[in-house]
């Protein structure tokens, strides 16, 4: 199984599980910071990053990450979690949608949720305001960042749903897909018991 198999099939499963799998391996660094959640609780995200350092409020990183992102890229923007300036919104969404852009997870603010919310962009942030961003031309793509507290390569494969975001790098993936695969197992087993007895108990 390649890489990106291995990383494709853990979509479909829990960020939960996923950093279960991850800190059994030792690794308790992947799974970022409870503040990042999507805007809607229903939206979902998975593939490679594409990574942005961006200036507090500087949306010109978005824009370059915009110009630059690929079919099924997820934009990861670290603004370092502040979030007194957006970053992002309706129209970078739309944009992102066009470029076919899998999602969004951005370490600081985002705003127009509803708009954000019609087209189901997956969109994940550390807060939301209405504060308008300041226009510095300020920014770079490509590099390794920090969002969410989380180290994030470009490439790495990132997971979001309604519980947050996890990271898995290339690497990495098959060996997660295995602990996930033991993860599952195991507790569907344990809830099949539980889900017995409470079903003796009459609820």
């Amino acid at each position: 199984m390649t890489p990106e198999a291995a990383a494709r099939e853990m979509a479909g499963m829990s960020t939960a599980t996923i950093s279960d799998a991850l800190f059994r391996m030792g690794h308790k660094n992947r799974t970022m910071k409870p503040r990042i959640k999507p805007v809607d609780p229903g939206m979902r995200l998975f593939g490679p990053a594409l990574t942005v350092h961006a200036y507090p409020g500087a949306t010109h990183g978005s824009s370059l990450a915009l110009k630059a992102v690929k079919p099924g890229e997820v934009i990861v923007m670290d603004v370092g979690g502040f979030t007194d300036n957006i970053m992002w919104g309706e129209i970078f969404s739309h944009m992102a949608a066009v470029a076919g852009c899998a999602g969004a997870v951005i370490d600081g603010s985002v705003r127009d949720i509803e708009g954000v919310m019609e087209i189901n962009f997956p969109l994940f942030a550390a807060g939301i305001s209405p504060q308008a961003g300041t226009g510095d031309k300020l920014g770079e793509i490509g590099i390794p960042v920090a969002c969410g507290g989380v180290v994030v390569t470009p490439g790495d494969f990132v997971y979001g749903d309604r519980l947050g975001v996890v990271v898995v790098a290339p690497e990495m993936t098959e060996e997660t897909l295995d602990w996930c695969r033991q993860i599952i197992e195991k507790e569907t087993a344990t809830l099949a018991k539980l889900k017995a007895q409470l079903a003796e108990m009459g609820r």
